[in-house]
C-alpha cells in the first residue's frame, strides 16, 4: 500500500513539474526582441532582465512579471507610458492592460537614450568616475559600465563591468551608433582626431617628420590608430547595451591590426571562460604607460592625438584586461603591446612589466602571442600586475588559469 501511496506521489510531482516547464514564458535573445527594442528590467530594480544561463534565453515562471522601458513611449501596445510591467502567460505571450502578444511585439517609438554622468567618485591619480547607462526614472539608473576618465590629459586610465556565462550569447548584428563625446573633450572633434589624416598630421608635427608619420600611418592598411574600445560592444548581451560602449571616454587610440587580432581573441575568449566554466567575472579593461615612436634621427617621442597647446588624448604603451572571479578569489591580467613597430628585443626590456605566466593558462585563447604586428601579449598575476600599474585596490589569493 505505501508504495502505491509513493508511486501517486511521484506521478503528481511529475504532471505538477512538467506543467511548469511548459507553462513558463521564454525569450530569446537574439531575435526574440522588437524594434526598437525597450530595455528590460527585473521589476522595481535597477537590475538588467538578462539570461541565467550560456543559451541565451530568458525564461519566466506564469504570471512573473518583467518591466519594460522605453524613454518616449511604445509604439506597441500604442501608450506613451515610459515603463510598463508584462505578466508571463505561455510560451512567449506576454499580457499588460488587457493586450496580450508575442514578446516581441513589445516595440518602443524610438531608442532609448544612455547618457554618461559623473558620480562624484575619484579613482586612480586625477581620475573621476562616470557612469554609462540608463536613467529609467527619477531613482533608477541602470549602469552599463564604469569608467575612471582623467579630464585633463583627456586619457581613459580604465573601464569595469562584469559579465557572466549568458554574455557568449549577445545580441548579435546590432548596428554599431556613432560615436559620443558626452560632454567630455571640450569642443574637440574627436571622430576626426582619430582619422587617418589627421593622425599623419598630428604625427609628424610631434616628431617633426611628415614623412616618418606617412611611414607610421599606411593609407590603406590596418597600419593606423583605431578608436580601441576598452570595455567591449560584444561584452555585452543586449543592443542598447551595446550602443551603451560607444563614448570616446570608452575608447583610446589602438593599432587596428592589435585591435581586430590577438586583442579581439583576447575579449572573446575571455567571454567563453565564463560560458564554459560558468561563472561570473569582474572585468577592469585599461591602458598603461604613453606609445613612442622614433623620428628620422632615432629619437622617441610619446604620441597623442590633440597636440594643440597642450597635449592630450595619449596613445597608451600597453593594453589590459584584468579578470577577477570572486567567488573563489581568483584573477589573472591579460596585457597586449600597442607598438607594432618594435623589435622582440625592445619589447622584452621596456614592455613585458611583470612575470609572463601566460604559459600556465589551461584555457584557450587563439592568440599568436609573440607576434609583434598582431600585438606582442603575454599575462600576470593580478599582484605582480598591480605593483607596476596601480589602478586598483584588488587582492586575490589564486590564479585564474
Amino acid at each position: 500500500m505505501w508504495n502505491n501511496k509513493l508511486v501517486i506521489i511521484a506521478v503528481v510531482l511529475c504532471l505538477w513539474n512538467c506543467h511548469a516547464v511548459h507553462a513558463q514564458c521564454t525569450i530569446n535573445v537574439n531575435g526574440g526582441l522588437g524594434e526598437p527594442q525597450p530595455i528590460l528590467i527585473h521589476p522595481g530594480t535597477s537590475s538588467f532582465y538578462e539570461p541565467v544561463d550560456a543559451d541565451g534565453i530568458i525564461r519566466l515562471g506564469l504570471n512573473s512579471q518583467i518591466e519594460l522601458y522605453c524613454q518616449t513611449g511604445f509604439t506597441s501596445p500604442s501608450t506613451t507610458a515610459t515603463l510598463i510591467r508584462v505578466n508571463c502567460t505561455s510560451g512567449n505571450l506576454f499580457t499588460w492592460s488587457g493586450f496580450s502578444m508575442t514578446f516581441n511585439n513589445y516595440m518602443c517609438k524610438a531608442y532609448p537614450s544612455h547618457i554618461a554622468k559623473e558620480t562624484g567618485g575619484r579613482c586612480y591619480n586625477n581620475g573621476y568616475l562616470v557612469q554609462v547607462g540608463y536613467q529609467v526614472d527619477t531613482s533608477r539608473f541602470m549602469k552599463v559600465l564604469e569608467v575612471c576618465h582623467d579630464k585633463v590629459t583627456e586619457e581613459t586610465y580604465y573601464t569595469k563591468h562584469r559579465f557572466s556565462p549568458a554574455n557568449s550569447k549577445f545580441q548579435s548584428g546590432f548596428d554599431r551608433t556613432g560615436w559620443y563625446q558626452g560632454g567630455f573633450f571640450g569642443t574637440k572633434n574627436v571622430d576626426n582626431l582619430y582619422s587617418r589624416t589627421t593622425q599623419r598630421i598630428t604625427i609628424a608635427k610631434i616628431l617633426n617628420c611628415q614623412s616618418c608619420a606617412d611611414t607610421y600611418i599606411h593609407a590603406t592598411n590596418d597600419f593606423f590608430m583605431a578608436r580601441g574600445h576598452l570595455a567591449a560592444k560584444a561584452d555585452f548581451i543586449f543592443g542598447n547595451q551595446q550602443s551603451a560602449t560607444m563614448y570616446f571616454i570608452n575608447v583610446a587610440p589602438q593599432w587596428q591590426k592589435f585591435n581586430a587580432l590577438n586583442w579581439v581573441a583576447v575579449e572573446d575568449y575571455s567571454r567563453k571562460l565564463a560560458a564554459t566554466r560558468e561563472i561570473d567575472l569582474d572585468v577592469y579593461t585599461g591602458t598603461f604607460g604613453r606609445l613612442r615612436l622614433k623620428n628620422a634621427s632615432n629619437a622617441q617621442f610619446d604620441i597623442y592625438l590633440s597636440v594643440n597647446g597642450t597635449n592630450q588624448i595619449p596613445a597608451p604603451k600597453l593594453y589590459y584586461k584584468m579578470l577577477v572571479n570572486n567567488a573563489d578569489n581568483s584573477g589573472i591580467v591579460l596585457i597586449g603591446v600597442n607598438n607594432p613597430y618594435l623589435t622582440l628585443a625592445e619589447i622584452q626590456s621596456e614592455y613585458v612589466i611583470c612575470h609572463d605566466i601566460s604559459s600556465q593558462i589551461t584555457w584557450t585563447i587563439t592568440w599568436q602571442r609573440d607576434n609583434i604586428e598582431r600585438g606582442y601579449s603575454y599575462a600576470c598575476s593580478v599582484a605582480d600586475f598591480l605593483r607596476v600599474v596601480p589602478h586598483h585596490s584588488i587582492s586575490v589569493s589564486r590564479l585564474l588559469i
